[in-house]
């Protein structure tokens, strides 16, 4: 019988070899850390989040992003704008420079991400994919305590 992947093994060791290189990249390309990317990257599909879900979007703490934003304000990429219907209410709005700047990184993440898929074919980036979207969307319900007593 083969031997299943271990799987939190393999994530870790993935997750860090591509943060570490990927942050390399976008630093070398745009000054700006891979989580920072993340932030503008998010922004340009939906500007004007709020810190809350923007830590969502990017499964890290408010405290985190919140740092994160007030970095990238100091260099113009991003501002903080109170919502006009509510003012207890922060907005983060992506300014042109974190525009242009993810402009002109988009290609790059584009390369990487090819580059990262070249060895599997159309099948198995599907699978690939299908994968990591299960592991995103479900890890939470899938490895909850308890979760294996209630199944069985």
């Amino acid at each position: 019988m083969t031997r299943s992947p271990r799987i939190f093994l393999l994530m870790n060791r993935a997750y860090a070899a591509l943060a570490r290189a990927a942050d390399r990249r976008t630093k070398a390309e745009g000054d700006v850390s891979l989580a920072q990317h993340g932030v503008l990257f998010a922004l340009t599909r939906e500007d004007g989040l709020t810190v809350s879900a923007l830590a969502r979007m990017l499964s890290m703490g408010k405290p985190s992003v919140s740092g994160m934003v007030d970095r990238l304000a100091v260099r113009g990429l991003v501002r903080r704008q109170r919502d006009d219907a509510d003012g207890r209410v922060v907005r983060v709005l992506l300014q042109t420079e974190g525009a242009a700047l993810v402009a002109r990184t988009k290609p790059v993440v584009r390369e990487m991400n090819a580059a990262l898929l070249a060895p599997f074919d159309e099948p198995e980036q599907e699978v690939i994919g299908r994968f990591l979207k299960h592991v995103a969307d479900n890890a939470e319900d899938v490895l909850a305590l308890g979760a294996s007593e209630e199944k069985t």
